[in-house]
């Protein structure tokens, strides 16, 4: 897991670990945290332009 302090929407990088593709800290390469994942789909999907998921 990824113990960066902050994850900014661009230091994510993607992954595939076995058959499943996982979002990653471009500094460390570490996978993300369950709080970090969550804020960078937040993130992603403000970005995109699609309502927040429900």
């Amino acid at each position: 897991m990824c113990n960066c302090s902050k994850i900014h929407f661009y230091d994510v990088d993607f992954k595939l670990y076995g058959m499943k593709v996982v979002p990653s800290c471009k500094n460390c390469g570490d996978p993300l945290s369950d709080d970090q994942a969550s804020k960078f789909e937040k993130d992603l999907m403000k970005y995109w332009g699609f309502d927040e998921k429900k």
